[in-house]
């Protein structure tokens, strides 16, 4: 009933205290910072509460897994397995680091399947398949290595490793290659050796009879974990209590086993190291002739072992081998089912692939019936407009003809006017001549009608022009607006290419003015002196 009081209230405060956490820390990022937390406040009750503990870690990894950080859901998992394996609940602990490592390699994090080897040496070295153990050891080692030097965490790791390569072949009680691992830690480490690796050191004298040269550092260096890592002086104490036993001095020997048990109970840290312990503690009782009590501790260390899976018998070890099996058979069924999926995605690549050859044919046919419709749509538009301008040369050269025939009737019809003009001029000085022969006012009248008439022919000759080449005064006018009518009409008789002396005739003029008239037209056109009036005349 106390016990269950304790984790209640322990699991209670630690609700309450992340629920405030989370009121003072509002915030965008609120889901991540509570299952950080939940992650922090897991690893500092973990020596504490266990039962608390775990469901932190549980409440931590299903936050991140909803929030899809998959990094603290491997380190989540990580850190409860360790919790398992030094709880010595090792099925669990199994369970978790494969499944860690499984999300770990589906992201590719070398140093998050780095710690999980190492967690899964650990897991087999508690069950003496030491093999099995290096193995993984050293894919931690080769992990780390290969991210060596990118921050102090990575040389932090790196000597983790070759420190459970020590612990491991100091379990073998092969001194030599512990020895090698311990100098490779301590190569690496920048400045002095740290605690762990002075602890190890005089471990190993132990282990090699300098018992009280080991006994002397280690009761230095004990007390200094008190401030850290109290769980770490259960192995301490308990080789302080064997070097002591060694020595002979059963009193402290025996004082130094219980205080390992009293840690280990109070931390609920390296459980797997009872049995030992008390296996000990029967054979100092042994050697006092404590008979009742060395039975006692005995049958504790049996109780123990068995209650911890009898983690040193023969069947026991045979659990992570069964384990293995399972694991293997899962794995091949999963490479099963990836094949499958694999051979699916195949055949759904050689669809997709068939669809896109059927699509692009029909892109393509599409391209090239619009290419070959717009070449004949061009084709034929260009036949259609040579056509039409073939038909409007063709117009144009008969309006031409028209035009020149018309004039050539129009010229005609003036050099008609002109040969009239001409008879009549010459009756008229006849006329003249025989003015004191008849009667000089009947004269004077047949004079002044010829001039009328004169003036009637120029006036039907400039109608019939105009109706001919409408748009030839219409330019001129609009072209030169300060030609007068004298101009316009000698520019009609240039256009008809009379000669000076037909102008004089018809203009009634003699042909010096005429000159005189086409000089003053040039002026008014603009013309330079090498310019053909009537070339110029002609293409307007």
């Amino acid at each position: 009933m106390h016990t269950f009081t304790r984790q209640f209230f322990i699991l209670s405060l630690t609700i309450i205290s992340t629920f405030v956490y989370g009121q003072n820390h509002n915030s965008p990022n609120d889901g991540r910072k509570d299952y950080h937390h939940y992650l922090q406040t897991a690893n500092q009750l973990r020596y504490i509460d266990m039962d608390s503990s775990v469901l932190l870690f549980k409440l931590s990894y299903d936050k991140s897994m909803k929030a899809k950080d998959t990094i603290h859901a491997i380190q989540t998992l990580n850190d409860l397995s360790n919790s398992y394996a030094n709880n010595a609940d090792f099925s669990q602990a199994y369970d978790g680091y494969w499944e860690a490592l499984i999300l770990a390699d589906r992201i590719e994090h070398d140093e998050l399947k780095g710690a999980i080897y190492e967690g899964l040496g650990w897991l087999y070295s508690f069950y003496k398949r030491n093999e099995k153990s290096k193995e993984y050891f050293n894919k931690a080692i080769s992990i780390r290595k290969k991210h060596l030097g990118e921050d102090s965490t990575s040389i932090q790791s790196l000597i983790a490793g070759y420190y459970a390569m020590v612990t491991l072949h100091r379990g073998d009680r092969d001194i030599v290659k512990s020895k090698q691992y311990l100098d490779s830690c301590k190569l690496i480490l920048p400045g002095q050796p740290n605690d762990y690796l002075k602890s190890e050191s005089a471990i190993l004298k132990h282990l090699e009879g300098k018992h009280q040269q080991a006994l002397d550092e280690l009761l230095e260096i004990a007390p200094r974990f008190d401030h850290y890592d109290t769980p770490f002086q259960i192995i301490l104490f308990s080789f302080i209590a064997e070097a002591y036993m060694e020595l002979g001095l059963l009193n402290e020997s025996e004082s130094y086993y219980k205080q390992a048990i009293g840690i280990c109970k109070k931390s609920n840290g390296h459980l797997d190291l009872l049995p030992k312990i008390y296996l000990s503690l029967s054979e100092l009782y042994t050697r006092r002739d404590g008979y009742d009590s060395a039975y006692k501790y005995l049958k504790v260390a049996k109780e123990l072992d068995d209650r911890y899976y009898g983690s040193r018998s023969e069947n026991s070890k045979q659990f992570l081998e069964i384990k293995d099996d399972f694991r293997i058979e899962k794995d091949r069924q999963a490479s099963f089912i990836r094949e499958q999926r694999l051979t699916q995605l195949e055949k759904e690549s050689q669809i997709a692939y068939l669809q896109s050859v059927i699509l692009g044919g029909t892109i393509f046919f599409l391209i090239l019936s619009g290419f070959l419709l717009y070449r004949y749509l061009r084709t034929r538009y260009k036949a259609e407009k040579k056509l039409m301008v073939k038909q409007q040369e063709m117009e144009m050269q008969r309006a031409r003809e028209v035009l020149e025939v018309k004039n050539k009737e129009l010229t005609a019809s003036a050099l008609q006017v002109i040969q009239r003009e001409e008879l009549l001029s010459d009756l008229k000085a006849k006329l003249n001549d025989q003015k004191g022969h008849s009667n000089s006012n009947e004269l004077r009248r047949l004079a002044k009608q010829i001039d009328l008439n004169t003036a009637n022919n120029w006036k039907e000759f400039e109608t019939r022009f105009v109706a001919v080449n409408k748009s030839f005064y219409k330019r001129l006018k609009v072209n030169y607006p300060d030609l007068n009518q004298s101009d316009q009409r000698l520019c009609a008789l240039v256009k008809l290419n009379f000669s000076s002396k037909d102008m004089s005739r018809l203009l009634g003029i003699s042909v010096e003015s005429v000159h005189t008239t086409r000089y003053r037209l040039r002026k008014k056109l603009g013309l330079e002196k090498n310019a053909n009036l009537t070339e110029f005349i002609s293409n307007l």
